[in-house]
């Protein structure tokens, strides 16, 4: 039936059609429409697996993000968390030392040594204050330091001993094995920035409130002091022959000493020669030596 001209609304309403379907048939015609009409909600089934693959990548990505800052954190704190002990000697006797390298350490009496339970992968790094001997044990991929007052001796296996004095400020580094190289730390040393290097029987000095001191032994076996002044020839002459030399600092004045000394010779002689050439007093009082006012 052909339609020539539109109806209206109401003839529209009225309408009763001559023909109508068999259920039958116009299931069959419903289905087909709802089989090839789209739903309301549109699907995307590409962009659905490119989302969900995301989300597995994120939080993959988050998750090693953490195990990274987990494990930098432990290693951090592994590293922060260091256990130091601090060995006092309060008693006359030496104490001995064994550290977790192998190295052993006597301390003196009054002396104290602070160092890290465990060394770390990196370097053995221990402070002295007072008097101790090292024997350290070799070991080329981690030097070994040691930190007294405003001096920093670095060893890699050899034998030493270190004094500090803290009421002056001065540090004394006795070579007897091995080599040593000792550095100024002091930021107000002119020579912070010089390297002395030590050979068996060298006797390095250093008092902030003087220049650096470094004695050597030359190719005769003799002790050079190159223009020292006097207390610290005293104290160096002490600690080579092991005797105690007592004098008056303030009563040396600012003399100082230009000279060889050989072992060989008496601390007797060496003293007499001294005394004799500044016109200084000198007597013996047991095992001691007496250095007394210029006359």
């Amino acid at each position: 039936m052909v339609i020539e001209e539109h109806i209206g609304e109401e003839e529209w309403e009225d309408f009763q059609p001559t023909h109508v379907l068999s259920p039958d048939i116009s299931g069959k015609i419903w289905t087909r429409i709802n089989k090839n009409t789209s739903s309301p909600g549109v699907h995307y089934p590409y962009f659905r697996w490119m989302a969900a693959a995301a989300s597995v990548v994120l939080v993959a990505g988050l998750s090693w993000l953490f195990i990274l800052k987990n494990q930098k954190a432990n290693r951090l704190s592994a590293e922060t968390a260091v256990t130091t002990k601090d060995i006092l000697n309060n008693t006359p006797q030496k104490k001995t030392l064994t550290l977790s390298d192998g190295s052993t350490v006597e301390l003196l009496s009054n002396s104290k040594l602070s160092y890290p339970e465990n060394f770390n992968s990196l370097k053995r790094d221990v402070l002295l204050n007072g008097e101790a001997s090292f024997d350290i044990a070799k070991d080329v991929a981690k030097p070994f330091y040691v930190r007294s007052n405003s001096v920093i001796i670095t060893v890699l296996g050899t034998r030493f001993t270190v004094k500090s004095d803290e009421v002056n400020n001065g540090t004394k580094v006795i070579l007897q094995e091995g080599r040593v190289m000792v550095k100024i730390t002091d930021s107000s040393s002119q020579d912070n920035k010089k390297e002395y290097y030590l050979t068996p029987g060298d006797i390095f000095v250093f008092k902030l409130s003087a220049r650096v001191l470094h004695l050597e032994k030359d190719k005769d076996d003799c002790y050079v002091f190159d223009n020292y002044p006097f207390d610290v020839v005293f104290d160096q002459l002490q600690i080579i022959y092991n005797t105690k030399i007592i004098y008056n600092k303030a009563e040396l004045g600012n003399r100082t000493f230009i000279g060889k000394i050989d072992k060989k010779d008496s601390l007797s002689h060496i003293l007499k020669s001294i005394s004799m050439l500044n016109k200084f007093g000198l007597r013996q009082e047991g095992d001691s030596f007496v250095i007394t006012t210029p006359y």
